[in-house]
């Protein structure tokens, strides 16, 4: 089974059936089995901002969301995570590539991705890294039993030596 596969799986389990998502590479296979599971809505933003405000929507209107994006992306939406979803308790899960880290060669990555953890912590939005797909599983439906029920975002940092297959 596929790591995107057990990612499906717990999404399901953990009753998420709306997913906001930004393009990314490493995420292709994944962000797919979403769009073609009936079980999601997929819904394609052009900015991250954006996805964290379908997701708290979703939120207030009773539904459970993840964001799926790339860390470049995720250091966008630093203001409306505190001003918003801290500070109103609005809850997602984030699955989110870690870039600027092993075997990344664009520099561009580097400022805001490779400290991603750091930086998530210093604003109080729990973090954790995903290095393989050992604990996919089990860690995502983790990872979202603890936004939902404390009310707060929960990123996963899906790191290169997890998602390199399709990097």
């Amino acid at each position: 089974m596929s790591w995107e596969t057990k990612v499906i799986s717990a999404l399901k389990s953990e009753g998420i059936d709306l997913v906001a998502y930004i393009p990314d590479t490493a995420l292709s296979n994944l962000i797919n089995y979403i769009e073609t599971d009936d079980h999601f809505d997929a819904v394609p933003v052009a900015r991250e901002e954006e996805a964290v405000g379908v997701l708290s929507g979703a939120w207030l209107g009773g539904r459970l969301g993840a964001l799926v994006c790339q860390s470049s992306g995720l250091a966008n939406t630093f203001n409306v995570l505190g001003s918003l979803n801290k500070a109103v308790r609005i809850p997602f899960l984030g699955l989110v590539t870690h870039r600027g880290g092993l075997g990344d060669h664009n520099l561009a990555h580097r400022p805001a991705e490779y400290p991603m953890s750091d930086l998530l912590d210093t604003i109080g939005i729990r973090n954790h890294r995903l290095d393989d797909d050992v604990d996919v599983e089990r860690c995502v439906a983790m990872a979202s039993q603890s936004a939902f029920s404390m009310e707060e975002p929960y990123v996963l940092l899906l790191q290169r030596t997890l998602t390199e297959g399709n990097a």
